[in-house]
Formats: C-alpha cells, structure tokens, sequence
C-alpha cells in the first residue's frame, strides 16, 4: 500500500493538492450518470453572486474530484461556478478507465457541460451553451483539450503537464521522418499501470482499466513496441489528431521538470492549432515543475490561468503574453535559501522563434553497449527526475562525470569554447550519421553545457530517444529533433549534444553493440526575445525599501564621508603621509598625527609592536578605509577608498588564497582578469624577478610554503605597480625561503619602483630594508634611513636592540606608559 500511494501521489497533477472543504452551502455533491453503466462523482462550488461563468477542473491520474477542490475554492473565490468530479474509473465514480477515449472520458466531459447548460446559477450564452471554461493538468489536461476538440460550447481552454501524441511520449522516436516506435518508456508507463492495478487488486490484473488498455500494457511491456491496433488505440487518445477542430482560446502549460510529458509535447500541440487556426488566441507557459516535481510555482500559474479565464470568460481587457518561461538559476531567496525562479514573457510563441546555428567541433565520437544495457545511464526517474538531475550536477561538479552520461556508453559533439553566451529557449534539431555493428541502433541524444572545469549539465535529465533499424555498413543519415530546453551557456563554456547507449527508464537491446555518430550540420536551436517580467514571490515592498535605504546610505556617506584633500602636483615622493589620524567609533584612537614620506626604489620597513596602528596605517594606505585626520599620497594624488591612485598600488595581505587545482600561471591570469585592471600585466618581468621558473605551470597544490608566497608576491607585482605593500611576507619561510625573499623584493625596489613592508622580524627588515618607519601607540618614533638609524644609536648594535631602547618595557597592547 505505501508503493501504490506514492506511485499515486507522483502521478496526481502538479495543481493537484489536499481537499479544501467548502461549506455545505456552497458546494453541491450529486451523483450525474453520463452513460448507462457510468455515474460520476460531482461537486458544484457555487460563488456568492450568481449567475456566473462556469470551470470545469479535471483531475490528475489517480486523483479525483477532492485532488482539485484547493484549486475549485480559489476560482470560485474568483467569482466562478466551478464544477469538479472524478473520472470514471477512479474514486467513487463508475466505469472502466478509457484513457480519454471519444465515447468514453471526453463523452462524459460533454454530459457535463450539458448538466451545466440546465443550471441557473451558470451565464448561458444561449440556450444549451453555457459559458464555461475547462482546465486540467496531465490526465485532467489531456482531457481538456480533448474536450475543447469535440464540444465548441467550450469558451476557453487550459491545459497543463499533458501529452500531445500517446504513442510518441510511451515510445519516443526523436528521428525526422522515422516511423518506427522508439523504445518503450517502461518505468513510465509501469508506474501508470500500477497506479490503477494495485488499487483496484481485487478486480484483477487489470483493475478498473477497460481490457483494451490492459492488453495493450501487457503486450507493450514484453515485446517492447506496439503492435499496430495498439498504435490505432494511442492514436485515438492523442490530442494531435483532434486539437485542430478547437475554437476556444487556449493557454498550454507545461513542465520543465517532466520526463513523461516533455516541452515538445506543447510546442506539438502549439504547432497543430496555429496552423488550423492562426488567428485563435493561443499562449504558452514553460513553468519549472512537471511529473518529476521541479519548483513549485503554484501560486503563479493559478494566476495566469485566472487571468486567462477573466480574459475569455469574463471578456475583462488584459494583456496576456503569448509565451512565458521561467528559469530557475536566478537569485537566492534571503528566508529559506530556494532558488527564486524568475519568469519572462515574449510576444511571440517559441515556434515562431528564429532559428540560429552553432557550428560542432567534434566530428564523430564511438559508443558501446554492453550485453542487456547493464550498467544503465540514469538520466531520469518518475517523480525524482529532478533529483537525479541534482545528482547529475553534483558530481559532475566534482569529477566532470554524469549518470547519465557513463564513460564509454556515451559522447559529447562538442561546439568550440563559446566566445559570447547562448541562451536557448526551445526546440534544437542536428543532423547526424549513425553506424552500428548489428543494423539497428537504440540511442538517447540531449543538449548540454560543458563548463572549463568540465561539469556536464543536462536540463532535468531529459533526452531524445532514438530507434534506427535496417542501418547500412556506411552507416544512415537522419535529423535529430532534440529536447525542446531552457538552457544558459555561459562565455568558456562548451554547447554540445550528447549521445547515450544506454537509459535505464526505457526497454533496451539484449546483444552488446558498437555505435558511431557523426555530426553533418551545424546544432540548430532557437532563442526567445523575451523580457524579465517578475520573479516568483515577488514582492514591491523589498524593492522599494532596498531604494529607500540607498537613497539614506548615499545621503549619510555624503554627510559623514571625509574630505578628499587636493592633489600634490609637484611632489616628488612617491608616497606622503600627512597628519594621519584613525580613531574607530569605540573611541579607540589607532593612529595619531602620523608624518612621512617614501622615495622611489626605497625598501621601507614599518616597524612597531602589537597595537602600534600599523595595520590600520596599511589599511589607508592601501584605500579600504578612510583616515580620521590627515590625507596619504601616492604619486601626489589622494587615497581614499576608490581612489584612482590605488591603480599605482600592488598588495600582499595576509593569506594568497589560490585555487590549488590551477596552475600559478591560471591563477594569476585569472587574478589579472577579476580585478579588471587595463594594460599589460608584464608577466614576463614579473617571473623573472620573483624567480618562479617553470614552476609557474604546475598545479598550486604542488608548491612549497615558500613558492606560495613567491607566486603571491608576483601577484602583487602584476602590471609592475610603483608601490607594493606586503604584510609579513616571509612568515612560514624557512632561512634559505627568508633569503631567497630578501632578494626579490630589493630586486623590483631596484627598478625604480617602492616596497613597503610590515613585519615583526627585526632582523630580516634589518637586512631588507633601506629605511624603517617605527610606531608605538599611533605615533611615528622614528623614520629614516637603515644606516642613519644605526649609526644614531652607538651603543646599540642591531635593529631589535634599538627597537627595544626606543620602546622601552611598553609591549601590552592597551597598557598606559607611565
């Protein structure tokens, strides 16, 4: 029984949803016979004003009437009579399950339409038309249109997550002009079966479904292809052989998220009902969810179909775009951390888009398949397609590698590294040549992206089934419809097709076999001129206390921001620091009336223990905060933070932070490109001086603790700035990493350029530095050249002696001279 609800809960529509009772004087329940042994279940929602325009709400599979009713209390809410009830079959309605059957569901639908033609609380249009609407998802949908194709008393139609033609979506074949079935959509069509059978056990293998359609599944699940009166019994359910006879105006949904029923199973039906009438109003929705689950956007689409029932019932003036699509990589939501999927609109239906090529690299690429298809690619599974797809993404993330793409069983005809991105928003066809070692070939093709890092991403598992018999030795040529998709290509990343031998939710081939497949045309694929039009969960509120707050922050940075001072055009020093003061908002004062100046191809050490204000006097210099008092100057020009002399001004802080996977020479290439900076970053000059040598093309997870450091001071380096700044560039260096260090940075000090270092080793800035600042409590001790400092104190014979002299026992942060 817990297997047989799930299979229930995954098949009922994706508007289906716990009963919301109504009172009693509101929904009217009878029993309506619609045929001699068929009686169906119904419920009546009645609005507060009456007469009204009528909704018809069919359920999903394994549903019935109370699968809807949420969705009956929100429409009559809306001022709509709305009728719900179970199909035959199901629940506590009669019959056997027909699967939409002419004299069977749809014939029910139309008695339906006829009881509402006789009540007064429905508008009637004339006598036995009333003015109604039909709506449903999967099942439900199907039955709509169906509905909508046989009875032109239906005014306007919805349809969701449906199918357009039975036989391809349980044997696809995604081959132009291939009359084959494709393989059997086993697990599908096994957990359809089950749904009914299991519940219905006491009735037989069967359950309440009529003989036909029992002895089509079990013909279907042994021999792997319809025999020619099952292909004439899917034909008699498929909408495409009837959606042309539909006048009302129609909105099509579906699913992203949907291995049963995929996009091309709108863009089909689209495609039937533009044609017969080109002048009959028609939208399409590609929302995120589907019979694999996918995002949940509930709330909008009962939006866009109230909106489409107020427009054609109601004859209320709105705009309703023609085709809206969302896409689920767009922000984070701050409450829960779900992705917010946002939605755009266009004028114009994705059959109507233009269609543009991208030209494919790879020229032929070689699959096997192994003796039964075991191991199985999984691309997909009912109700967790989206799942396995998260899967998907999460070790190809790791390891480039897919389930469902598995080494050896598939390929990829690759475009080049796209230069620009590529947005695809619905169908994409190549065409291709196929060989295979035993004359007949089962394939499954998809569209997907590549990035750098080798991460394969498949929009929610979906692929193109493929069946060729009777190949020749030199192989057959055919097009390739492949999954209509929404799907982002960024700059780098790769646009490819897929081919897979194997999948584990269809019927395979026993014998082992070897494939190729060759690409013959460029990929063609089409894009939409679409506009954002509203994320879900939107909300004006957010936005509009977001410009509030910017406009307060801009007006307080305005009133509370220093004074940027004016430029120093005829300095000569490199950098100037003038009456620098820092007291943070504790009141703690870090630097106080802080005076020097730095020449070109100095080495200056800043000196001074814990608390001195150094870090807080690097911080200014280097434009991440502004000063209290006092202005710095580099190359005469102001620092502040977003100062344009910061251009002039390399950094080393704390750790490097490189990505260990890349090379030293990606690393900084990929630093060189975040930061923006223009010009030449003089590489060449760049190794050469911090000595890296052919380690700079080996991976950073393979260097020393001192090459680390070298491959960040180089960073630093990049465009050879006049000033770099290094906070303790030698820490974690062994003596000869310490030497080896020293001469580096007196090796760029001596192209006339500036090195300022912070640094707790006396002794090594001894032998680095040119000049020293020394602090102690925010001030300026002393400052001048190495040599002139030593040979001022006689009696002491080093740095740290001096240092100590100068000092004195004053060493705890916080503790007051006395």
């Amino acid at each position: 029984m817990k297997f047989t609800g799930l299979v229930t809960l995954f098949l009922v529509s994706a508007i289906s949803c716990n009963p919301s009772l109504a009172s009693a004087d509101s929904v009217q329940i009878r029993t309506i016979n619609t045929a001699d042994t068929v009686s169906l279940d119904t419920s009546l929602y009645l609005p507060k004003k009456v007469p009204a325009p009528a909704i018809l709400i069919a359920h999903g599979f394994g549903g019935s009437k109370d699968s809807v009713a949420q969705d009956a209390k929100y429409f009559v809410d809306k001022g709509f009579v709305v009728l719900t009830w179970t199909a035959r079959g199901f629940g506590k309605s009669t019959g056997q399950i027909s699967m939409n059957a002419p004299t069977g569901e749809v014939a029910d639908t139309k008695a339906l339409i006829s009881y509402l033609a006789l009540n007064k609380n429905v508008v009637q249009d004339k006598s036995g038309d009333p003015r109604v609407g039909i709506m449903g998802s999967s099942y439900g949908g199907a039955n709509s249109l169906m509905t909508a194709s046989a009875d032109p008393r239906i005014d306007a139609v919805v349809a969701d997550i449906t199918w357009n033609d039975l036989q391809n979506d349980l044997f696809p074949q995604s081959a132009q002009g291939v009359a084959t079935p494709g393989p059997f959509k086993k697990v599908w069509a096994g957990t359809f079966f089950s749904a009914v059978s299991l519940q219905s056990a006491y009735l037989g293998e069967c359950g309440t479904f009529t003989q036909a359609w029992c002895d089509a599944y079990t013909h279907a699940a042994i021999n792997g292809a319809p025999s020619k009166d099952e292909e004439k019994l899917l034909s008699s359910v498929s909408p495409k052989n009837y959606v042309q006879s539909i006048t009302a105006p129609t909105l099509l949904s579906q699913g992203q998220a949907d291995s049963l029923f995929p996009l091309n199973e709108s863009v089909n039906t689209a495609k039937a009902i533009e044609k017969a009438h080109p002048q009959l109003p028609l939208a399409l929705i590609w929302h995120a969810g589907g019979h694999d689950g996918g995002a949940d956007q509930g709330d909008y689409l009962r939006e866009q179909y109230l909106q489409w029932f107020k427009k054609n019932l109601l004859k209320e003036k709105i705009d309703f775009p023609a085709f809206q699509f969302t896409k689920t990589n767009g922000s984070i939501s701050l409450q829960d951390s779900t992705v917010i999927p946002k939605i755009f609109s266009s004028k114009q239906l994705p059959t109507d888009s233009a269609v543009k090529q991208l030209q494919l690299v790879t020229p032929t690429v070689a699959l096997s398949y192994p003796i039964g298809g075991i191991p199985s690619a999984i691309s997909a599974l009912p109700g967790i397609g989206s799942a396995g797809a998260l899967v998907s993404r999460v070790a190809s993330s790791i390891a480039g590698f897919s389930p469902a793409l598995l080494p050896g069983q598939s390929g990829l005809l690759e475009s080049a590294p796209l230069k620009e991105p590529i947005s695809v928003v619905g169908p994409s066809s190549i065409k291709v040549r196929v060989t295979s070692t035993t004359g007949d070939a089962t394939l499954f093709f998809s569209l997907v992206t590549k990035s750098p890092s080798g991460a394969i991403s498949q929009p929610n598992g979906i692929v193109a089934p493929v069946r060729l018999t009777n190949i020749p030795q030199t192989g057959t040529e055919v097009t390739i419809n492949l999954p209509s998709a929404i799907l982002d290509a960024s700059v780098g990343d790769v646009l490819a097709v897929a081919i897979s031998s194997t999948d584990q939710g269809y019927d395979l081939p026993k014998p082992s076999r070897f494939y190729s497949v060759s690409a013959l045309s460029p990929l063609s694929y089409t894009s939409s001129d679409a506009t954002a039009a509203r994320s879900g969960s939107a909300n004006l509120i957010w936005p509009i206390a977001a410009l509030i707050t910017l406009i307060l922050a801009a007006i307080y940075v305005r009133v509370r921001r220093p004074k940027i001072a004016p430029s120093h055009e005829n300095s000569t020093a490199l950098v100037e620091v003038e009456n620098l003061g820092k007291v943070y908002k504790d009141g703690y004062r870090a630097v106080s009336d802080l005076s020097f100046s730095v020449e070109r191809g100095q080495v200056v050490g800043l000196l001074g223990p814990n608390g001195a204000g150094k870090t807080t006097t690097l911080r200014m210099l280097m434009g991440l905060i502004f000063p209290t008092e006092g202005s710095i100057f580099i190359d005469g020009k102001p620092v502040f933070p977003g100062s344009p002399a910061l251009a002039n001004l390399g950094s080393f802080v704390e750790g490097p932070g490189f990505l260990p996977h890349l090379s030293g020479r990606e690393n900084l290439s990929l630093y060189w490109r975040s930061i923006g900076r223009e010009g030449e970053q003089y590489l060449d000059e760049v190794v050469a001086i911090t000595k890296l040598g052919t380690a700079l093309d080996k991976k950073v997870r393979s260097y020393s603790q001192g090459m680390r450091q070298r491959l960040a001071i180089a960073q630093a380096m990049l465009g050879m700035p006049d000033l770099l700044v290094l906070d303790e560039p030698t820490n974690g260096l062994d003596p000869q990493q310490i030497a080896e260090m020293r001469q580096v940075l007196k090796d760029y000090a001596a192209t006339g350029r500036t090195v300022i270092i912070s640094s707790h080793l006396l002794a090594e800035v001894q032998q680095t530095c040119s000049h020293v600042v020394l602090m102690h409590r925010g001030q300026l001790i002393s400052f001048g050249p190495m040599k002139k400092l030593l040979a001022k104190n006689r009696k002491a014979n080093n740095l740290e002696e001096i240092f100590l002299e100068l000092i004195g026992d004053d060493l705890v942060i916080g503790k007051e001279k006395k």
